[in-house]
């Protein structure tokens, strides 16, 4: 059931009565009231990202925007500098003149009773704390890692682990919390599990290795200003290999080490892609491995990834598994689900990120160069997913359209 509808002679309460959008009677009825919702974090990047995913959303309706003590107190726009040339919007898209106009509060006296809904793009070390003191009264759902890897964490991803949903009442239950919490999994272990999650359904899986060459922008705004400042000085020559060694040098470079990756898409690869029994999640068992790089790409993290099933298959058994993936999603009517989860490339060479990463406006992954190799039931191919679309704000927006129409959040 929708949770803003109007029923009987109820009184609109202090919600409903901040609503820019009421309802309103027409041919079909009334129409609903959008939820609520704040933004933490919401000058930075990925705040950017949620104003934009969320400004024009049919369900949800931002009413609040929280940042530091730097910001509180200013417009969005004075925040931001926003239209000026110092100006910190960092995106395409314009935010709305509405959003723009609204005053940003403190994240540090945000109160759960502020919004229904809250989503979070805070930097994990502040989340712990801020995202907590949230979830006692409301939901919560985040792009920070502080709540992902707790026993009682729901780390839901679209389209591969919502038999986990359970585990949010655990968690309620065991903290005492009215509200819940529900991390995004890391940008890079999302269009792994996507593409090994038909795989393990239908053939099991012995081992997966995995190595990622993964885009500049998922080391943050700072990290892509840098590597455009290098770009400037390097000019229209080809770069060569430098004598001296400087930290974060991405142009002409390959930096083999991102600190924390690989734990976290060991961790959470199989814990995705596990079972939920008993009030807790069984993880996968099979063994994993990965190496993660950064590579000079603005967005889409390409990942080489070497499997072994379980079962015997061919390789167009796996590309039929792949094209034949079906979830519940599309059949929701979430306005940010893709049509299609998983595309797959005949091409040897292809995905490649600058062609083929906004399949479905970055919120598909792609699979191609799939071929089998020489150990047991073992195959290799590329997959591609966009880190700051479906590994970011949208992909969490898309999140909590699920929850949403799971009665999950009211």
């Amino acid at each position: 059931m929708c949770p803003y509808f109007l029923r009987g002679n109820r009184t609109p309460n202090s919600f409903a009565r901040q609503m820019v959008i009421n309802l309103r009677k027409n041919t079909t009825g009334y129409k609903m009231v959008k939820i609520p919702v704040g933004i933490l974090g919401a000058t930075g990047e990925v705040g950017q990202k949620f104003v934009v995913n969320l400004q024009k959303h049919p369900w949800f309706e931002i009413t609040g925007l929280y940042a530091s003590e730097r910001s509180a107190g200013k417009s969005y726009a004075d925040a931001l500098n926003y239209g000026k040339e110092n100006s910190r919007w960092f995106l395409k898209e314009a935010p709305q003149k509405e959003i723009l106009g609204m005053k940003v509060k403190n994240i540090n006296e945000a109160k759960a009773e502020d919004c229904r809904l809250f989503f979070s793009a805070l930097p994990s070390e502040v989340a712990l704390d801020i995202e907590g003191k949230m979830a006692k009264e409301r939901p919560v759902v985040s792009t920070a890692s502080a709540y992902r890897y707790f026993d009682d964490s729901f780390t839901y991803m679209p389209g591969v682990n919502e038999s986990h949903t359970k585990m949010i009442e655990v968690q309620q239950k065991s903290r005492g919390w009215k509200g819940f919490i529900v991390p995004q999994p890391n940008c890079t272990t999302i269009g792994l599990v996507m593409s090994l999650k038909p795989i393990y359904d239908k053939f099991g899986l012995k081992s997966v290795t995995m190595t990622s060459m993964q885009a500049v922008s998922g080391a943050g705004y700072e990290a892509v200003v840098k590597w455009a400042e290098q770009r400037k000085a390097q000019g229209a020559g080809i770069p060569e290999e430098l004598a001296q060694y400087t930290p974060k040098t991405f142009e002409g470079n390959v930096i083999p080490h991102i600190a924390k990756e690989e734990e976290k898409v060991k961790k959470e690869t199989v814990k995705l892609l596990g079972e939920f029994s008993g009030g807790k999640i069984k993880s996968a068992d099979f063994k994993i491995t990965c190496k993660c790089n950064r590579v000079p790409v603005l967005h889409g993290h390409t990942e080489s990834v070497f499997i072994q099933t379980s079962k015997s298959c061919s390789v167009d058994d796996l590309k039929a598994a792949w094209r034949e993936y079906k979830t519940g999603l599309q059949k929701l009517g979430l306005p940010n689900a893709p049509k299609q989860l998983i595309f797959v490339m005949d091409d040897v060479d292809r995905p490649q990120p600058r062609f083929d990463s906004l399949a479905e406006e970055g919120m598909a992954t792609v699979v191609g160069g799939v071929e089998a190799n020489s150990f047991d039931n073992g195959f290799q191919y590329t997959v591609l997913s966009h880190n700051t679309e479906l590994g970011a704000a949208k992909g969490a927006v898309l999140a909590a359209e699920y929850l949403y129409k799971a009665g999950l959040i009211k």
